[in-house]
């Protein structure tokens, strides 16, 4: 399976030379449309998405766990305007809800 990068110009442009498929979105809507035409391709293992959009494609995320579907994988990473942390939130979350208890680092 291949990999593909969502994000603007400068966020995909290092990607692309080691290999991932670009895939560039400059807005929200632009990223969850672009994710949900990565998904219906159905050749992507990976999808690489700035972390400022983590909580934006957490319902496409929530929808292929409910489906039961592992591929693609998300995964988020900070871009140059910075960590969010949204993604160690979420982490943080889901962890809590597994274990019964509020995760605390």
């Amino acid at each position: 399976m291949k990999a593909a990068v969502v994000g603007d110009s400068v966020f995909i442009s290092g990607f692309e030379m080691v290999g991932f498929e670009g895939f560039e979105a400059k807005s929200t809507s632009e990223v969850l449309e672009t994710v949900k035409k990565i998904i219906k391709m159905d050749k992507y293992g990976l999808i690489l998405v700035p972390e400022r959009y983590t909580n934006a494609t957490k319902e496409i995320r929530d929808t292929l766990a409910k489906e039961g579907k592992v591929v693609p994988t998300f995964s988020f990473l900070p871009d140059y305007t910075g960590i969010k942390g949204e993604r160690v939130e979420e982490l943080k979350r889901l962890i809590s809800l597994a274990l019964g208890v509020k995760l605390e680092l």
